[in-house]
């Protein structure tokens, strides 16, 4: 993964569930568990905004979307927030599409 792909998506993160996704983990009626998290940028650019969802579901694909207030997070910010909201992001990574039956 690149640091600007906004999706990340892994096949089977069961291993790591436990430290990723913890008791405060919203866990939707199919057992999928999501984390939102907004923090700065871990880049050092002042005023850089990170909202991002993190999913893992019970067969252990992991889906993690992210946005940032700019273009990237090592360039300055564009903007106050993210384009997304973190309902939108949620939406998009725990939308059935990126977990294909089969």
């Amino acid at each position: 993964m690149r640091s600007r792909d906004p999706v990340n998506v892994q096949p089977d993160m069961r291993d790591v569930e436990g430290e990723l996704f913890g008791p405060d983990a919203k866990v939707l009626p199919d057992g999928t568990k999501v984390i939102t998290r907004w923090q700065p940028g871990e880049k050092g650019i002042l005023g850089i905004v990170w909202w991002s969802v993190d999913t893992i579901r019970p067969d252990g694909r992991r889906v993690m979307i992210s946005a940032f207030n700019s273009d990237a997070q090592n360039t300055p910010a564009t903007r106050k927030a993210p384009a997304l909201t973190m309902k939108q992001l949620e939406a998009i990574a725990t939308d059935p599409k990126w977990h294909p039956q089969g």
